[in-house]
């Protein structure tokens, strides 16, 4: 069995490449409410950056694409991640950020979605709330296929699936390294962003981040309450653009070894607190 990203070269998110048509206003949200300072780009994006986490934002007019980006460790790792990837015949393009070192590279899974790996070109600490960039979620037209992509091709693990009664797969939790997933993608009606999350330090982070969301009348989408697959306590709010932020505590960590969970599709796996947001 060949070996997974856990394994042989561990990778978490690092940044995301957001596209918006009022790619300004939507920074402005990123700035007041996420602790986020401008970095200079020779390309027009704007980048900002705070303690653990960083996002690219253009226009959509510049024809740029939403780009999911993840960093491993060393050279060593970039180079055997990239030999993995062209073994399994993955094109691999240039991916060019100013929060990256050269060499970084992106792929397209088959459905189009862009994911970057590279090394992070670092950036001075800064102070702020905890809550570093942790994972992304897709909605799917074409589960199994996408799923298939990122397990055989690019080397996640699924940690837990989430099943219907009449036996079919609605939800998929993948890791790339020992965190419970980074990436994670639910059967849908489209292709689409789900939202993307930010792990905090402990419960009291929850409340103090759902205080400063309060404070700035951003009203809370879905929560509080805690995840079946994961553990996590979380809740979610909207930036301007209509995308979802999570924010997140006590993500479990998951073994190599470890066999991925099975749940049911309902409200209690999504919420064992109570009502939830079910994706159609």
């Amino acid at each position: 069995m060949s070996t997974t990203l856990q394994q042989a070269t561990p990778a978490r998110l690092h940044h995301l490449h957001i596209v918006s048509a009022e790619p300004r206003q939507l920074a402005d949200f990123y700035r007041k409410q996420l602790d986020l300072v401008d970095v200079t780009s020779p390309d027009g994006r704007i980048v900002l950056t705070g303690p653990g986490r960083a996002v690219e934002i253009s226009d959509s007019l510049s024809g740029r694409q939403p780009c999911s980006c993840f960093v491993v460790d060393t050279e060593a790792d970039l180079a055997a991640l990239r030999q993995r990837l062209v073994a399994r015949n993955v094109t691999c393009e240039p991916a060019d950020s100013v929060l990256y070192r050269p060499g970084a590279f992106m792929i397209r899974d088959p459905q189009g979605r862009c994911v970057s790996f590279g090394l992070t070109a670092g950036s001075p600490s800064r102070d702020g709330l905890p809550a570093r960039l942790q994972h992304t979620v897709f909605q799917t037209t074409e589960l199994e296929r996408v799923v298939a992509f990122y397990t055989e091709a690019v080397g996640y693990a699924i940690s837990d699936e989430v099943v219907s009664d009449d036996g079919k797969t609605m939800v998929v939790f993948l890791r790339s390294d020992d965190e419970h997933h980074s990436l994670a993608f639910f059967q849908g009606s489209q292709n689409v962003w789900d939202h993307h999350c930010y792990e905090t330090n402990e419960w009291n982070d929850i409340r103090d981040w759902g205080d400063r969301f309060a404070r700035a009348e951003v009203p809370i989408f879905f929560g509080p309450g805690r995840h079946g697959p994961g553990d996590n306590l979380f809740f979610m709010v909207t930036d301007p653009d209509g995308n979802r932020l999570e924010f997140s505590a006590e993500l479990v960590r998951v073994g190599v070894g470890d066999t991925p969970g099975v749940w049911p599709h309902n409200e209690r796996t999504l919420n064992s607190w109570g009502r939830a947001w079910v994706r159609t």
